[in-house]
């Protein structure tokens, strides 16, 4: 007889449909990128009336794309990393790295939230020149992003399961 299947808790299932709708939104964000780019060519090249919006739009885009992934990745623990050297290092000495890094990606997150969110809502007022869209609706996948990942870093922390085994650290 098989164990029962684990509960997730609350803050596991908040991760796990933000992480879902995250990715969601990125693929919906890149679908819109490719569509936008064609319509642009077609219009340009072969109507002859190229529109104005189009680069604005997937600029806009293209951030979230960006920002939305960053705390995908960071979730899943796909992200880049560089860790040769850490590797040979002793596992007690990972692990303190390991930690040391979770608290530089916690300060840097946290900053992002602040800085973004200031940067976010001081271009209320103003909008882009083609477009009538507030630069925040730009600015705002910086804060939103690292909200993410301060819920996800949280995850990690508190869920040991979501952390890497001894001796497999990722960074």
């Amino acid at each position: 007889m098989s164990p029962p299947p684990e509960r997730a808790g609350p803050l596991r299932a908040l991760c796990d449909a933000t992480e879902r709708m995250s990715a969601v939104a990125a693929g919906a964000c890149i679908a819109a990128i490719v569509v936008i780019t064609v319509v642009a060519v077609w219009y340009r090249y072969v109507l002859g009336a190229p529109l104005s919006w189009t680069e604005q739009v997937s600029r806009i885009l293209f951030v979230w794309v960006t920002f939305l992934g960053a705390a995908v990745l960071y979730r899943r623990m796909i992200h880049i990393v560089i860790d040769m050297m850490v590797m040979m290092l002793p596992a007690p000495l990972q692990r303190v790295i390991y930690w040391i890094n979770q608290a530089l990606i916690f300060v840097f997150a946290a900053m992002l939230l602040w800085y973004g969110g200031k940067l976010s809502l001081d271009n209320l007022a103003q909008t882009f020149g083609a477009l009538e869209i507030t630069p925040a609706s730009f600015y705002a996948a910086a804060p939103v992003s690292a909200a993410l990942i301060l819920l996800y870093w949280v995850e990690k922390i508190v869920d040991p399961s979501k952390r890497v085994p001894q001796g497999d650290v990722h960074l």
